[in-house]
């Protein structure tokens, strides 16, 4: 069994919040209305018409849900997480400074290694959003702690392979 579980989640309240309600209001409004304006216009609808209004629906669920549901995990091997639609995984190699400055929508990963090629020298951690305030501080500090418990442990289990290799 591993040292260190993937016990740190970390994800946003409000937005999460925000985005399951307004999808809500979006989607139960959008039927209700289209209930609403009765049969004799419902029929004036084209099939074309009502995919388009179909997929606008979808489409911006879709990214409200991909914002709400951020997150961010510690595991074993690095630090997970998922902003949006994408989700990234860093090996604690990569992983440098952490920063959430007082004012920033969410924290920053400073690069270092292989990630860090190019222009991409900070990658933001959406999972923590800097409009949870007091939750958000919270939850960034008890990242960084997390981490440092990650990061111990894997050098601790790095030198104990190597230990067992020099037997």
């Amino acid at each position: 069994m591993s040292p260190v579980t993937p016990a740190f989640v970390a994800y946003p309240r409000g937005p999460r919040y925000a985005a399951i309600g307004f999808s809500l209001v979006l989607v139960v409004g959008a039927i209700t209305a289209f209930i609403a304006l009765g049969a004799d216009v419902r029929s004036k609808f084209t099939v074309i018409q009502v995919i388009t209004l179909v997929i606008f629906l979808i489409v911006m669920v879709t990214f409200m849900f991909a914002l709400g549901f951020s997150s961010i995990r510690v595991e074993p091997a690095g630090l997970w997480f998922r902003n949006g639609l994408r989700t990234h995984v860093l090996p604690w190699s990569d992983v440098g400074e952490i920063r959430f400055a007082a004012g920033s929508p969410w924290p920053h990963v400073v690069l270092r290694g292989v990630s860090a090629e190019g222009d991409h020298d900070t990658v933001m951690l959406m999972g923590i959003q800097g409009s949870d305030k007091a939750y958000a501080q919270a939850q960034y500090e008890a990242l960084l702690v997390a981490i440092a418990v990650a990061v111990a442990a894997a050098r601790l289990k790095r030198e104990q392979s190597r230990g067992s290799m020099d037997r």
